[in-house]
């Protein structure tokens, strides 16, 4: 039976340098990097210090932790790699639904905060005058069996029951309705006023809903960025402006809703070495967040720093 000789051909094909080799992106890698390393830590420490926050209804009950943020820093280092193969317009629909997922986390706490979880008559009838009549006035303490929209929504967030919602309560769950209910807070929409991130903000979310919904061949085509395009330099640092730019309002967001989250571990350190911690320990933020404010925060506007100082709601010291 005749025999037939397969030869196997060579391709010698030049292979294309991709745009994570080069010196472009590994100045952007580096500023990049430190947003990464923010937010990893922030989540870190709030774990260390084991601050308990919980949102309770009459049948279920959540505690809040990290799970947005470890997600939030899993989204940075997917963009990171879009970025490094050229794909920006993959990376600026990530950049959303980094903004999406940390106002989200801002959006629960500050519902969880103000959320009256017992009925306000029983909490004021406390019997406090002896231990007795105190546990047995707790014992009469009702849930407060009405829910807002809001909570509504969170509670459904919490439990993964989101898509049994109808869609009025589901919408809630959206950026705009984040942005309405936190405005409602007199020192956010001060703060986004005052010393304009409103404008920046608003821009942002036009820019990113463009590639988010392929509002054009243009966009289409951000996602097929070379090593070699003239402004490599611009998509990349496009890049680290934006997703800087929302973890920085992200941090002004939590020292007006929930600052204590910032506090060092130092008290807990003092503790564990059965130490008496100085006097307003407890008030002490930690060194990377100070670090973070000093070198990003700052530049949303030179004025802001203060206005943290002076108002943040616990009163946390920052320099």
């Amino acid at each position: 039976m005749p025999t037939q000789t397969h030869k196997k051909m060579k391709f010698n094909l030049n292979k294309e340098i991709q745009v994570g080799e080069t010196e472009q992106y590994k100045i952007f890698a580096k500023e990049f990097d430190k947003t990464i390393d923010f937010l990893d830590s922030l989540s870190n420490l709030i774990k260390y210090n084991s601050r308990i926050i919980s949102f309770r209804t009459s049948k279920s009950s959540h505690f809040i932790d990290t799970s947005l943020l470890d997600n939030s820093v899993q989204t940075l280092r997917s963009i990171k790699l879009c970025s490094s193969i050229g794909s920006f317009s993959d990376s600026n629909t990530l950049i959303r639904r980094l903004r999406d997922d940390l106002l989200l986390y801002v959006f629960i706490l500050d519902i969880t905060n103000q959320r009256q979880t017992f009925v306000e008559e029983d909490v004021k009838n406390l019997d406090v005058k002896d231990a007795d009549s105190f546990v047995k006035s707790v014992g009469n303490i009702r849930f407060n069996l009405n829910l807002t929209d809001n909570e509504k929504a969170v509670d459904a967030w919490l439990g993964n029951k989101v898509l049994e919602l109808p869609r009025n309560i589901k919408m809630k769950l959206s950026f705009g309705n984040y942005m309405e209910f936190l405005k409602q807070n007199e020192n956010i929409k001060k703060i986004l006023v005052d010393y304009s991130l409103n404008e920046y903000w608003e821009e942002l979310t036009k820019k990113l809903n463009n590639y988010v919904h392929n509002n054009g061949k243009q966009f289409t085509n951000h996602n097929r960025i070379r090593h070699s395009n003239e402004n490599l330099e611009i998509y990349l640092k496009n890049i680290n402006i934006r997703t800087t730019y929302i973890t920085s309002f992200f941090l002004v967001l939590i020292t007006m809703v929930e600052s204590a989250l910032m506090g060092s571990s130092d008290i807990i350190d003092y503790l564990d070495c059965g130490i008496e911690p100085p006097e307003d320990c407890q008030y002490e933020i930690a060194p990377f967040i100070q670090e973070f404010i000093d070198e990003k925060v700052i530049k949303i506007h030179p004025e802001l720093k203060q206005y943290l100082i002076d108002n943040n709601n616990y009163g946390m010291k920052i320099k």
